[in-house]
């Protein structure tokens, strides 16, 4: 236990910009100096608003429980301080949720100050992303991180040294574990390509799953569980809302697949103001713009054949 103690003093020494609150503490709240942390109310804890990390469920929530049950909360959870005086969480709504379960009253914290909604946002993305490994998680909330991460970027830009900081202490409430980093990019580079190489994947990868975000949650889920392709899903994306409503309902009721080639078919449909159920249905069953008549070969007939019924 006194190396995690240590871990966590020199955790707060690299805090800078966004260092704890030191300052007066209210009810539910109690700052255990040795440690850098402060033990808030779990009772006082909000989650971030649309957070856009699937919580644990199963197997692997109650694996942590049983894990904070008998070793405790040994990773604080990172928040802010909110203006109605309670706290929201950045990163460790599944150590919350799980302590709350096991019967926990307060949890240790670290509270980040003069933090922006875009501040938060980037602390939350990263944070848990460096801890889950976002090629484990299903396509649809990888579209979502990566539309999230490109919008914050395109709003503000990179604060490089806040960004810094939190990378340094996830190393510290790793203990050392090897965390995936993020590879220095050029100020010239585009949004996508900063955001691709921060999470080790093409430009081409984050522009196609950004347009996957943009998808109804009917074929999201599609995606997720392999019925459309990620491509076919980019081809959907440029259809209308009540379009990809239609196609969600026919692979619904018949089970289909769609691959690239289809969904581009279906696309041009919708170009042509011809995507219906009929034509939608046609494609699906690989019949559409296939013709059912065969065409006559050309043949000649000898001039003495012709002669005897046409003198």
């Amino acid at each position: 236990m006194a190396e995690v103690k240590r871990d966590y003093a020199k955790m707060m020494n690299m805090f800078q910009s966004t260092a704890p609150e030191t300052q007066t503490t209210t009810s539910g709240e109690h700052i255990d100096r040795e440690n850098g942390c402060v033990e808030l109310s779990i009772s006082m804890l909000e989650h971030f608003p649309q957070h856009p990390f699937e919580l644990y469920t199963g197997e692997r929530f109650e694996d942590l429980k049983e894990s904070i049950r008998e070793h405790g909360v040994l990773t604080p959870v990172l928040v802010r301080k909110l203006d109605n005086d309670n706290y929201q969480i950045l990163s460790g709504h599944n150590r919350c949720e799980c302590a709350k379960a096991v019967g926990f009253k307060t949890v240790p914290c670290v509270v980040l100050s003069n933090l922006t909604d875009d501040d938060a946002l980037m602390i939350v993305l990263d944070s848990n992303t460096k801890q889950r490994g976002i090629t484990e998680m299903k396509i649809s909330e990888q579209a979502h991180i990566y539309a999230l991460d490109v919008a914050v970027n395109k709003r503000q830009g990179k604060r490089s040294d806040l960004i810094k900081n939190i990378e340094q202490n996830l190393e510290m409430f790793s203990n050392g574990a090897d965390l995936e980093t993020c590879t220095p990019v050029g100020n010239k580079l585009k949004t996508v390509e900063i955001v691709g190489d921060k999470y080790g994947v093409s430009k081409n990868t984050i522009a196609r799953l950004i347009r996957i975000d943009i998808l109804i949650p009917q074929l999201k889920k599609f995606i997720d569980n392999k019925q459309i392709s990620v491509r076919a899903g980019v081809e959907m994306s440029y259809l209308s809302s009540f379009e990809q409503e239609l196609i969600a309902k026919i692979i619904n009721e018949y089970s289909y697949h769609l691959d690239e080639h289809k969904a581009h078919q279906l696309r041009e449909l919708s170009k042509a103001n011809k995507l219906d159920r009929i034509n939608a249905v046609e494609v699906f069953e690989g019949r559409y713009g296939k013709s059912v008549t065969q065409k006559l070969k050309s043949f000649t007939i000898k001039p003495k054949f012709l002669s005897k019924y046409y003198p």
